[in-house]
């Protein structure tokens, strides 16, 4: 789809109101068939649709919903991207869980944090280890990162599977991840974090 200019107020005002609705939400836990409704259910929102009109056609909403803010969302939440600035919650950060899992001695590398997946390098001040998170759906993505990272590194990748609020993993899926990544060679933990909600501005 052809890029189309949208004024920046408009742009803005549309993502902050669609995180707010999304904030409320499990998006990252939706299937894709409730997640085809709440696009259907934007489209009609005035404040979202309503504000979209004069650039694109319903079918277009939906397309600039998903490839655009709904597809950075999960990054927002990690305080990560240009969308990071309109997400109403926050993850807690991933210093907690690194130091939960291998201890106060390590801490991540100063500029090392990024994206797709979420990675980083951490080091207890002689050593050297790459770390991936996600959620547990986004598996198959962390453990080809670590492989590709195991290749060259001289330390054992270590991928980590968070959950939030209350939500839980089969474990069945679980032991499976376990077995997968024992096979080969990588290092796997489960942790959960908190989805803190952040103080909004004052209108």
């Amino acid at each position: 789809m052809p890029e189309i200019s949208i004024p920046k107020e408009v742009r803005e005002s549309v993502i902050r109101e669609l995180y707010r609705q999304v904030g409320s939400l499990d998006w990252e836990g939706i299937s894709s068939r409730e997640r085809t409704a709440y696009y259907t259910r934007w489209v009609e929102d005035e404040a979202i649709g309503g504000e979209l009109a004069d650039y694109y056609t319903a079918e277009g909403m939906r397309v600039w919903l998903k490839d655009g803010p709904l597809k950075e969302y999960a990054r927002a939440l990690e305080n990560f991207g240009s969308y990071a600035m309109y997400a109403t919650k926050r993850l807690s950060p991933a210093d907690e869980f690194i130091v939960e899992l291998l201890g106060d001695r390590w801490r991540i590398k100063p500029g090392s944090i990024q994206e797709k997946p979420m990675h980083c390098v951490v080091t207890d001040g002689t050593r050297e280890r790459y770390v991936c998170w996600g959620r547990p759906r986004t598996f198959r993505d962390l453990l080809w990162a670590a492989v590709n990272n195991a290749v060259t590194a001289p330390s054992k990748p270590l991928i980590v599977v968070y959950l939030t609020d209350e939500a839980v993993v089969e474990e069945k899926q679980k032991r499976q991840h376990e077995l997968i990544a024992k096979h080969c060679s990588l290092d796997l933990a489960y942790v959960r974090r908190r989805l803190e909600t952040l103080p909004q501005e004052r209108s």
